[in-house]
C-alpha cells in the first residue's frame, strides 16, 4: 500500500510539475487545416483583457467551420491524400491484420494449444475413457492378467544359473 501511495504521489507531482511548465511558457495552438495557420499565445497574453478578446476572435475565426465532412476538416490517417474513401479503408484494414487477427490467433492458441501444455494430462483422459468402457463391458478396471500369460516368454532354470548375479545388501 505504501508503494501505491508514493507512486502515486509521485505521478500527481509529475502532473503538477507539467501543469506549471505549460503555466508558464507560452502556449502554441496549431491547427491540422490546409490553411497551415498557428496561432501562439503567452499566459500574459491571457492575463491581459484587451489581448484575450482579440485572442478569442482570432480562435473563432480560426475554428468557425466544423463540418467534419469537409475536405478542409477530415481526418487524414497517412495512407492516401486524395481519396479519404481509400485513406479510411486502408487505415481499417491495417488495424485489422495487425492488431484484430493477431490478438484473435493469439487467445486461440491460449484457449486451445495451451489449454494442456506439455500434454501433462493426457493420462488421466486415457485412464478415464478406458475406465469408462471396462466398466461398459462389466470388466473389472485392471485385470490381473493385463498381458496375456501365454504370451510371456521366461528364460529357463539353467539360463538363469549361467548368468552372474550378485546381489548386494
Amino acid at each position: 500500500m505504501a508503494t501505491f501511495l508514493r507512486r502515486t504521489s509521485r505521478l500527481h507531482q509529475q502532473l503538477i510539475g507539467a501543469k506549471r511548465f505549460i503555466q508558464r511558457h507560452s502556449i502554441r495552438c496549431v491547427s491540422t487545416s490546409d490553411k497551415k495557420e498557428s496561432i501562439s499565445f503567452t499566459p500574459a497574453d491571457i492575463a491581459d483583457e484587451t489581448k484575450r478578446k482579440d485572442l478569442h476572435k482570432r480562435l473563432e475565426e480560426h475554428f468557425k467551420d466544423d463540418n467534419l465532412d469537409s475536405p478542409k476538416n477530415r481526418i487524414y490517417y497517412g495512407f492516401e491524400e486524395n481519396n479519404a474513401e481509400v485513406d479510411k479503408f486502408h487505415y481499417h484494414s491495417s488495424w485489422i491484420f495487425w492488431f484484430v487477427c493477431p490478438l484473435a490467433l493469439g487467445i486461440a492458441v491460449f484457449n486451445f494449444a495451451l489449454n494442456d501444455a506439455g500434454l501433462q494430462s493426457w493420462y488421466v483422459r486415457e485412464a478415464r475413457l478406458l475406465i469408462e468402457e471396462r466398466e461398459s463391458k462389466g470388466l473389472p478396471h485392471i485385470d490381473k492378467n493385463f498381458i496375456d500369460p501365454s504370451k510371456i516368454v521366461l528364460p529357463s532354470e539353467e539360463e538363469i544359473e549361467a548368468l552372474d548375479i550378485d546381489i548386494v545388501v
